[in-house]
């Protein structure tokens, strides 16, 4: 693991974030498995400002799914950053293809809300890049494969829209209460 990026206390990015081999086997899982895992869309489901200007992402909560629990575990117990009293995490997956982004917001009925990229290949032109604004920085991030961005609530964020059709932008989100 390899701290990239910090706010203290705000924000966190990490690269590296799983084994190699614990990352492939996650990534072919959920690439193989999408289409079988109940995408839907977000529209909806989501209020209406984070799509506003957007098409909506297809998302799709996942409760007990094995392949998910290192994940879990790694991102509660962190060396980088002291997750306090999280006591549930839930897990959504989202896929995005061209035009689907998700506007400005900040996770504030959450403690923590993590990313965690999937994608081993991404061209800095396809867009999809996650944002961020506070009174402590910001900026913006590219898709990085297996790496990971906790944001401890609340810390304005958004996701770009995807500007490619050849691969939708597929991510783990994790949202701890």
């Amino acid at each position: 693991m390899i701290l990239k990026y910090s706010i203290p206390g705000k924000f966190w990015w990490i690269h590296n974030f799983l084994s190699h081999n614990i990352y492939k086997n996650l990534h072919n899982v959920v690439f193989k498995e999408r289409k079988n895992m109940g995408l839907r869309t977000s529209k909806g489901y989501w209020p209406e400002h984070l799509l506003t200007n957007l098409n909506a992402p297809d998302i799709v909560e996942i409760g007990n799914f094995k392949p998910f629990d290192m994940l879990k575990t790694l991102v509660s117990h962190n060396v980088f950053f002291q997750l306090q009293e999280v006591k549930n995490i839930d897990t959504v997956v989202h896929s995005m293809k061209k035009g689907e982004g998700i506007n400005w917001h900040n996770d504030g009925n959450y403690k923590y809300g993590a990313t965690y990229y999937l994608n081993h290949k991404w061209h800095e032109h396809w867009g999809g890049e996650f944002m961020f604004k506070g009174p402590s920085g910001h900026g913006f991030l590219p898709v990085v494969g297996n790496s990971l961005v906790v944001v401890k609530s609340p810390l304005d964020h958004k996701v770009n829209p995807v500007l490619t059709n050849i691969i939708p932008r597929i991510s783990i989100q994790l949202f701890m209460k």
